[in-house]
Protein backbone atom coordinates (compact mmCIF):
# COMPACT_ATOMS: atom_id res chain seq x y z
CA UNK A 1 0.00 0.00 0.00
CA UNK A 2 1.25 3.55 -0.94
CA UNK A 3 1.68 5.91 1.11
CA UNK A 4 -1.08 8.06 -0.70
CA UNK A 5 -3.22 4.99 -0.18
CA UNK A 6 -2.35 4.99 3.59
CA UNK A 7 -3.71 8.50 3.75
CA UNK A 8 -6.86 8.17 2.00
CA UNK A 9 -7.79 5.22 4.46
CA UNK A 10 -7.17 7.50 7.30
CA UNK A 11 -8.62 10.61 5.72
CA UNK A 12 -10.94 8.73 3.68
CA UNK A 13 -13.61 11.47 4.57
CA UNK A 14 -12.03 14.69 3.27
CA UNK A 15 -15.08 16.53 4.33
CA UNK A 16 -14.55 15.98 8.16
CA UNK A 17 -10.28 16.74 7.44
CA UNK A 18 -10.97 20.09 5.90
CA UNK A 19 -13.92 20.62 8.40
CA UNK A 20 -11.65 19.91 11.61
CA UNK A 21 -14.48 17.08 12.16
CA UNK A 22 -17.39 19.49 11.98
CA UNK A 23 -18.68 17.43 9.09
CA UNK A 24 -19.00 14.84 7.48
CA UNK A 25 -19.52 13.75 3.54
CA UNK A 26 -22.86 13.12 5.07
CA UNK A 27 -23.85 15.90 6.92
CA UNK A 28 -26.87 17.60 6.83
CA UNK A 29 -27.23 20.61 4.42
CA UNK A 30 -28.02 23.14 7.02
CA UNK A 31 -24.98 22.25 9.00
CA UNK A 32 -23.00 22.70 5.81
CA UNK A 33 -24.38 25.81 5.91
CA UNK A 34 -23.88 26.72 9.65
CA UNK A 35 -19.84 25.47 9.10
CA UNK A 36 -19.94 28.10 6.28
CA UNK A 37 -21.09 30.77 7.48
CA UNK A 38 -19.15 30.48 10.82
CA UNK A 39 -15.67 29.73 8.49
CA UNK A 40 -13.78 26.76 7.95
CA UNK A 41 -10.62 26.80 10.06
CA UNK A 42 -7.10 27.28 7.84
CA UNK A 43 -5.85 24.24 9.86
CA UNK A 44 -8.18 22.22 8.53
CA UNK A 45 -6.89 23.42 5.03
CA UNK A 46 -3.28 22.40 5.74
CA UNK A 47 -4.79 19.11 6.89
CA UNK A 48 -6.59 18.60 3.62
CA UNK A 49 -3.69 19.69 1.64
CA UNK A 50 -1.58 17.57 3.06
CA UNK A 51 -4.00 14.46 2.93
CA UNK A 52 -3.98 14.64 -0.93
CA UNK A 53 -0.39 15.97 -1.13
CA UNK A 54 -1.46 19.76 -2.52
CA UNK A 55 1.82 22.46 -1.57
CA UNK A 56 0.08 25.39 0.06
CA UNK A 57 -0.07 27.18 -3.55
CA UNK A 58 -1.95 24.67 -5.33
CA UNK A 59 -4.36 24.65 -2.41
CA UNK A 60 -4.85 28.43 -1.93
CA UNK A 61 -5.42 28.59 -5.46
CA UNK A 62 -8.02 26.18 -6.03
CA UNK A 63 -9.76 27.62 -3.02
CA UNK A 64 -9.66 31.08 -4.33
CA UNK A 65 -7.05 32.64 -1.55
CA UNK A 66 -3.30 33.14 -1.60
CA UNK A 67 -0.66 31.00 0.04
CA UNK A 68 -0.09 34.33 2.05
CA UNK A 69 -3.47 34.38 3.52
CA UNK A 70 -3.53 30.89 5.12
CA UNK A 71 -0.17 31.24 6.42
CA UNK A 72 -1.38 34.36 8.38
CA UNK A 73 -4.07 33.00 9.60
CA UNK A 74 -3.69 29.02 10.22
CA UNK A 75 -5.38 29.22 13.43
CA UNK A 76 -8.01 30.97 12.31
CA UNK A 77 -11.53 30.72 10.37
CA UNK A 78 -11.48 31.05 7.09
CA UNK A 79 -14.41 33.86 5.52
CA UNK A 80 -17.58 31.95 4.07
CA UNK A 81 -16.54 32.12 0.27
CA UNK A 82 -13.14 30.91 1.04
CA UNK A 83 -14.81 28.02 3.39
CA UNK A 84 -17.43 27.26 0.78
CA UNK A 85 -14.86 26.59 -1.60
CA UNK A 86 -12.66 24.28 0.54
CA UNK A 87 -15.71 22.27 1.30
CA UNK A 88 -16.70 21.82 -2.39
CA UNK A 89 -13.00 20.86 -3.38
CA UNK A 90 -12.77 18.35 -0.62
CA UNK A 91 -16.16 16.94 -2.08
CA UNK A 92 -14.79 16.77 -5.26
CA UNK A 93 -12.00 15.24 -4.29
CA UNK A 94 -13.48 12.49 -2.76
CA UNK A 95 -15.52 12.15 -6.42
CA UNK A 96 -11.88 11.80 -8.17
CA UNK A 97 -10.22 9.88 -5.59
CA UNK A 98 -13.08 7.18 -5.66
CA UNK A 99 -13.24 7.65 -10.17
CA UNK A 100 -9.50 7.18 -10.40
CA UNK A 101 -8.69 4.68 -7.58
CA UNK A 102 -6.44 6.88 -5.68
CA UNK A 103 -4.62 9.71 -4.79
CA UNK A 104 -1.88 9.80 -7.09
CA UNK A 105 -4.12 8.92 -10.54
CA UNK A 106 -6.77 11.37 -8.93
CA UNK A 107 -3.84 14.33 -8.63
CA UNK A 108 -2.15 13.00 -12.07
CA UNK A 109 -5.38 13.64 -14.33
CA UNK A 110 -6.13 17.11 -12.66
CA UNK A 111 -2.51 18.12 -14.00
CA UNK A 112 -2.98 16.79 -17.06
CA UNK A 113 -3.69 19.16 -20.37
CA UNK A 114 -7.42 18.10 -21.35
CA UNK A 115 -9.09 19.04 -24.94
CA UNK A 116 -12.30 19.88 -22.35
CA UNK A 117 -10.68 21.98 -20.98
CA UNK A 118 -9.44 23.78 -23.96
CA UNK A 119 -5.37 22.14 -23.57
CA UNK A 120 -5.05 23.12 -19.85
CA UNK A 121 -5.46 20.86 -17.15
CA UNK A 122 -8.55 20.67 -14.84
CA UNK A 123 -6.70 22.24 -11.53
CA UNK A 124 -6.77 25.45 -13.25
CA UNK A 125 -10.45 25.77 -12.84
CA UNK A 126 -10.91 24.22 -9.26
CA UNK A 127 -11.34 27.83 -8.03
CA UNK A 128 -14.83 28.62 -9.85
CA UNK A 129 -17.86 26.94 -9.58
CA UNK A 130 -18.53 26.11 -13.02
CA UNK A 131 -15.20 24.75 -13.37
CA UNK A 132 -15.81 22.41 -10.33
CA UNK A 133 -19.18 21.66 -12.36
CA UNK A 134 -16.80 20.94 -15.36
CA UNK A 135 -15.11 18.31 -13.86
CA UNK A 136 -17.75 16.40 -12.28
CA UNK A 137 -19.43 16.38 -15.30
CA UNK A 138 -16.76 14.67 -16.68
CA UNK A 139 -16.29 12.30 -14.38
CA UNK A 140 -19.59 11.56 -14.46
CA UNK A 141 -19.21 11.23 -18.44
CA UNK A 142 -15.94 9.14 -17.89
CA UNK A 143 -18.33 6.77 -15.49
CA UNK A 144 -20.66 6.18 -18.55
CA UNK A 145 -18.15 5.35 -20.99
CA UNK A 146 -16.88 8.60 -22.56
CA UNK A 147 -13.38 9.22 -23.54
CA UNK A 148 -11.34 12.56 -21.49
Amino acid sequence: MTESQLKLSSYSDLVQVISCGELTSHSNPLSEITVVRNGVNASGVYAFASAIGWNLATIAQAIGTTSAMLARNKAKLLSSQTSEHALEIAKLSMIGIEYFGSIENWNVWLNTAHIQFNGRSPQLVLNSIRGRELIKNIIKQLKHGFTA
